[in-house]
């Protein structure tokens, strides 16, 4: 079980839109941008030096099935056995971070995506279940919905609720069936979700900020089936085709939650709406700390009373506020669950920087979008958070109980 002590864990961004954009023609592929394709295997020796015990990691669907009846195993074959026999890492195993395969080309709206994603899940269960203890079906429903719905940045492209919404269905369905699979499999399903929203001072926009903070919890109930909280919003979710047999539907396939991830960044999880001078909304950035971070993790576990861990967390650029972050999140998250909360792991989330996800949809070499959130830059030069990690991560291995009072902790 891994609920049987604490873990410290990282992740390397594994974001992958196989489709080249219509203006661009570039592709979004993390592991390719951040050449993880060529170097995985000294990522991760780099990284083991550290003395985490856990990885998030996923595996690239849009090359793993190039086409509908081809599959090539070629990359992960030599990458999931590496994690977990020579490294003795837990492998937390991203089954799907955004992208589809590029020949399912209505993506999530494809009547037969539940279907396709439930067999790529089959596949992986076959060919690596002696691997895996734990996987995510899904990486943050909301983001992929925001992406491929709301903006029309990812495919299919669409805009708006009703986009957002027709996203939804398709991606509740294929995580349910994920899901039931994994679990049949005795493999735990860690269901990450965004743990952000709006906040705001203006009564006008009130409603607003409050349905974009359900937006970014709501993908639980709809996989538990449970809406008990949502009733305010099924005239809203009406209108924009989330139906009542649509709900019923997610309820006959009801799903229970194994390990709850949470996803918070300070320096964006939230954002301030106020409004501009022709009454428009305006977002920005909220800056919040690790009280924020405690009560989310509090207000979740009374909400859906399940095990939980932070499964990303960092700070963009700032690397003195980065410093700072990793021991003051890393030392709440560790309090609560030394008070019995049940919040089982903290992974720092990128541990090597990324890019961008602008970088698609905008021209210009990939250097001019440099995101710096990790303890290594693209080069693999290593900053002062590698240090502060060690020491955290000896700290705890070597004098748990005191592992708060310790000294510069």
């Amino acid at each position: 079980m891994f609920q049987d002590r604490f873990h410290w864990g990282f992740g390397i961004e594994d974001t992958f839109i196989g489709d080249p954009h219509p203006v661009t023609g570039k592709v979004l592929d993390e592991y390719e941008l951040t050449d993880h394709y060529r170097l995985w295997k000294e990522d991760f020796d780099r990284i083991g030096t550290i003395g985490l015990d856990s990885v998030r990691w996923g595996i690239p669907w849009y090359r793993v099935q190039p086409e509908k009846n081809k599959w090539d195993w070629s990359f992960t074959d030599q990458v999931i056995p590496y994690i977990v026999q020579e490294k003795k890492l837990h492998l937390v195993l991203d089954l799907m971070h955004y992208g589809v395969p590029t020949w399912m080309k209505q993506a999530y709206l494809d009547p037969d995506y539940p279907q396709y994603v439930e067999e790529y899940t089959a596949r992986v269960i076959e060919r690596y279940g002696q691997y895996l203890r734990f996987a995510t079906p899904y990486n943050e429903p909301h983001t992929a919905c925001e992406f491929c719905g709301n903006r029309g940045e990812w495919p299919p492209y669409l805009s708006g609720y009703q986009g957002y919404f027709d996203v939804l269905k398709g991606v509740v369905r294929g995580t349910q069936r994920q899901t039931k699979l994994l679990q049949k499999a005795g493999i735990q399903c860690v269901q990450v979700e965004c743990s952000g929203g709006s906040l705001t001072r203006e009564p006008s926009l009130s409603e607003l900020a409050d349905f974009e903070c359900v937006q970014q919890e709501m993908f639980f109930n709809f996989l538990t089936g449970d809406f008990a909280g949502l009733e305010k919003w099924f005239p809203l979710f009406e209108r924009y085709g989330l139906t009542e047999s649509d709900l019923k539907a997610f309820e006959a396939q009801r799903c229970t939650i194994d390990i709850m991830g949470i996803n918070f960044y300070p320096q964006f999880s939230y954002q301030n709406l106020s409004v501009q001078p022709d009454g428009k909304p305006v977002r920005t950035n909220c800056q919040l700390w690790t009280e924020d971070l405690k009560q989310k993790i509090l207000n979740r576990y009374a909400r859906f009373h399940c095990p939980m861990m932070i499964t990303e967390t960092s700070v963009r650029d700032d690397e003195e506020m980065k410093k700072r972050w990793l021991q003051e999140a890393s030392r709440t998250v560790f309090e609560l669950y030394q008070n019995q909360i049940p919040v089982y792991g903290f992974f720092w989330f990128p541990i090597i920087d990324m890019y961008d996800w602008e970088y698609r949809i905008h021209e210009g070499p990939k250097e001019d979008f440099k995101a710096r959130f990790g303890f290594y830059n693209q080069q693999r030069q290593a900053n002062p958070c590698v240090e502060i990690y060690r020491s955290i991560v000896k700290r705890w291995a070597d004098e748990p109980e005191s592992l708060l009072s310790a000294a510069g902790f």
